[in-house]
């Protein structure tokens, strides 16, 4: 077979197509000949995609350069089945074509155009080009510099940014077969519990069941059974796996039917044993097919393919939270394992970038899908948990209108809030009271105590009750501003955020991230006398906070984990967040915390994330007890100019002069990898930017500066000054002079000369050679266009 397509084979598809074959002619005998070659590539194009997308599917091709009619056609093409149960008049087509170039699409197969489904077909299509929902272009002399893998990996993602989904077409041509309600439920009868359960439904209760097993079968989500329960779970599950891949809810309950769903899609919040009704199925079916691009971000699938049903699919393992009654299983979220994972990879990758795009999808929510009272927790944990204990007492009693006992304040969630972050020796009583009494203004009856201390806001009335006196309205400004923010509820614009974010450095340490003493003015103590308190941790505050709702995700997020001396920082945790480890998990530990020697473990909804660049130290280097309990994810520099990639397509021209960004980074980086190493590449978010710059002379000065201020200093970091390196990354040792950045001095003997007369005696070649850096080179575009076209190929 060819080894790939050639300019020749869209010469001949232009030369003949339409024509008749004559196999009398013999320059149209060696065209059908090459044409048949072309359709050996195209073969194997499709069996890649097929292999990377689509692994239960099949190809099918007709390898003649001519149609039924014996006429030379303008294209040849490939179809992809992507299951064995996919309609034979739909498939998804990779080909050239004469005037189309490279194609990947999905289309009918074998319709005329008078049929009414290829004319809905049309109509859903669109016109034919890049615009479509489900087709996708790359001219042919974009296509022909590319190799086989790499119009595969353009193919695959072409296919992945289709707006609309094979299924999702077949549904709307009405293409698949129909299933009845008794075929659909077979899939799931070979559970005989399930049979069995499922045969005491009503037909509105077997007819409800089925709308949704439709609407998740439709979104290209799997179904399975769970364990030994009567329980039901989709998402998204491989064959053979015993694990999931995501799981988005369960069905349940022998009594009633009550759904769970883990994640806000669309209008669905998440839900915990909600009965199954028509309204809320309605909106499943709507969110389903509509928030698809939600779901493909939570579900980075490998492959694409048909939902699976529970016949195709193994049961998940049994748990032992399946021994109790189904009616009180654990909830799904326990399914889920806790994630401690660190993104890794050189400067100026997107690490940072994912990670908060990771964070805005998993652990934070609009506040239509939360409740006023999660939006109250945060509040408080963030507003008020930090005040000192006066500040406290005087937010809580505003709030409780001004005038309130002991009792109550310490019922209420500002003093517990406060309360949790501080362990001190007395009890919580004595220290409020201590707060009240010591800032109570001097004119008090019911307070003999005679030390006191600014400010004095409180007064004790008969009753035993608090109130407000003296500079309460000059000091109280900033307290009544976040009771009354509090008592506002939540802005229509605010969200909940169920992660905390630290940046790990060298004077980071276990004190602020689990707990540790903080110097304060104490309010029973002399005037001026420093005293210390155990203030809690973002760690262990983030946990307290995780506790308080079980259902939800939360993340521990750690910016340059690397940074920080994890021994230190984390001391007897690092093996508490071990996901056996975790509390209620089955080999769950705790330890007694060194400073406030409270009981402490790591709860199970807890995830921990971490970032490190490995220019600044590399993996091999990172603390191995670290390295076992994390998972690793690499988060490497992207020069790719297919569709999707961060580069893709970006160009900066000059007159008639184009540089190529992606090419000019991969350029850099081969030589970077060669000298140095993977870890020390250049990431191309540094180039990113450039795209939002219009293009011309305005993007190549945007580029003069990354090039001037960003590149070549992180070079020089690099290489420790070592400019000969520099000048091998930047190609500027096999391009002109007026190209180079970096120019090596040619006047070397005549300098010593100069600098220390004839009779210097130094050998040249011992001296350190000079090096200097051409300003006038980085508006010059072909001192980037040399990076690159010096490049061996």
């Amino acid at each position: 077979m060819a080894d790939y397509f050639t300019s020749d084979h869209f010469k001949l598809l232009n030369r003949w197509k339409g024509q008749k074959r004559d196999e009398s002619n013999p320059e149209q005998n060696r065209a059908y000949e090459d044409l048949k070659k072309a359709y050996e590539v195209t073969e194997a194009w499709a069996d890649k995609v097929k292999e990377a997308m689509f692994p239960m599917g099949h190809v099918e091709i007709r390898k003649r350069p001519t149609n039924q009619g014996n006429n030379f056609a303008s294209y040849n093409w490939a179809k992809i089945y992507p299951s064995s149960e996919a309609p034979k008049e739909l498939a998804y087509t990779v080909g050239i074509g004469a005037d189309d170039g490279f194609v990947v699409k999905i289309d009918t197969v074998g319709l005329d155009e008078s049929s009414a489904t290829r004319r809905a077909y049309l109509e859903l299509r669109g016109a034919y080009d890049n615009t479509a929902p489900f087709v996708a272009k790359l001219p042919a002399a974009d296509g022909l510099e590319k190799s086989l893998d790499q119009l595969t990996a353009w193919s695959v993602e072409a296919i992945r940014a289709f707006k609309q989904r094979y299924e999702e077409v077949v549904a709307k041509l009405t293409m698949g077969r129909s299933l009845s309600d008794e075929d659909l439920l077979k899939h799931f009868d070979g559970k005989p519990a399930f049979q069995t359960f499922r045969a005491s439904w009503s037909p509105q209760d077997k007819a409800l069941f089925c709308r949704l097993a439709r609407a998740v079968h439709a979104a290209g989500l799997d179904w399975w059974h769970m364990g030994k329960n009567i329980q039901v779970r989709f998402g998204r599950k491989n064959p053979g796996s015993e694990r999931a891949v995501g799981v988005l809810g369960v069905v349940r309950g022998t009594r009633a039917r009550k759904i769970s769903w883990t994640r806000p899609v669309g209008a669905v919040a998440k839900l915990n044993r909600e009965p199954l009704t028509e309204d809320l199925v309605a909106r499943i079916e709507t969110a389903l097919s509509a928030e698809r691009e939600s779901l493909d971000e939570w579900l980075v699938l490998e492959t694409e393919r048909p939902g699976l049903w529970p016949d195709q699919l193994r049961d998940d393992p049994l748990d032992p939270s399946e021994d109790m009654d189904d009616e009180e299983a654990s909830d799904i979220s326990d399914a889920r394992q806790p994630v401690n994972r660190i993104y890794y990879g050189p400067p100026g990758t997107g690490k940072t970038y994912e990670l908060s795009k990771l964070l805005k999808r998993e652990y934070e929510q609009a506040m239509n899908l939360v409740s006023t009272e999660e939006w109250r927790n945060q509040f408080v944990v963030e507003r008020v948990a930090g005040l000192t204990w006066w500040e406290g007492a005087a937010a809580t009693l505003f709030d409780l209108g001004g005038r309130a006992d002991v009792d109550a304040m310490l019922e209420h969630p500002f003093m517990q809030a406060i309360a949790a972050t501080k362990t001190a020796n007395k009890t919580t009583r004595n220290t409020v009271w201590g707060a009240l009494q010591y800032h109570t203004i001097a004119e008090s009856k019911m307070v003999k105590m005679s030390k006191r201390m600014a400010p004095a806001v409180f007064n004790k009335n008969e009753d035993s009750s608090w109130s407000f006196a003296g500079e309460w309205e000059q000091v109280g400004g900033d307290l009544r501003a976040i009771v009354a923010a509090y008592q506002a509820g939540p802005p229509a614009s605010a969200s909940i955020k169920r992660y905390s974010f630290v940046t790990f450095h060298q004077s980071y340490g276990y004190e602020e991230f689990v707990e540790g003493l903080r110097p304060v003015l104490g309010d029973d103590a002399e005037e001026g006398e420093i005293q210390y308190e155990i203030r809690s941790g973002a760690f262990k505050d983030l946990c307290r906070r995780a506790r308080s709702a079980p259902e939800q995700r939360f993340a521990m997020v750690i910016d340059e984990i690397n940074r920080g001396n994890i021994s230190k920082i984390f001391g007897e945790l690092i093996t508490l967040i071990e996901a056996d480890k975790r509390e209620g998990a089955e080999n769950a530990v705790s330890v007694a915390l060194p400073y406030s020697g409270e009981s402490f473990s790591v709860p199970g909804n807890v995830d921990i994330i971490g970032t490190m660049n490995t220019a600044d130290r590399s993996l091999a280097l990172l603390d191995t007890a670290l390295r076992r309990r994390f998972e690793f994810v690499p988060v490497m520099p992207d020069a790719r100019d297919d569709p999707g990639a961060p580069l893709a397509g970006l160009r900066v021209c000059s007159g008639e002069q184009v540089i190529d960004v992606p090419r000019l980074l991969d350029a850099l980086n081969q030589r970077v990898e060669a000298l140095y190493d993977r870890d020390h590449c250049i990431g191309h978010a540094y180039f990113t930017p450039l795209a939002k710059v219009p293009d011309g002379d305005e993007r190549l000065v945007a580029l003069q500066q990354v090039f001037s201020t960003r590149i070549l200093p992180l070079l020089e970091e690099y290489f420790f000054e070592d400019w000969q390196k520099v000048r091998l990354v930047l190609a500027d040792n096999q391009k002109p002079e007026g190209a180079q950045f970096v120019r090596e001095c040619t006047d070397h003997e005549d300098n010593l000369a100069r600098l220390f007369g004839g009779d210097h005696g130094l050998d040249s070649y011992a001296t350190k050679r000079r090096y200097s850096v051409q300003d006038a080179a980085f508006s010059n575009p072909d001192a980037y266009i040399g990076i690159y076209q010096t490049l061996s190929t």
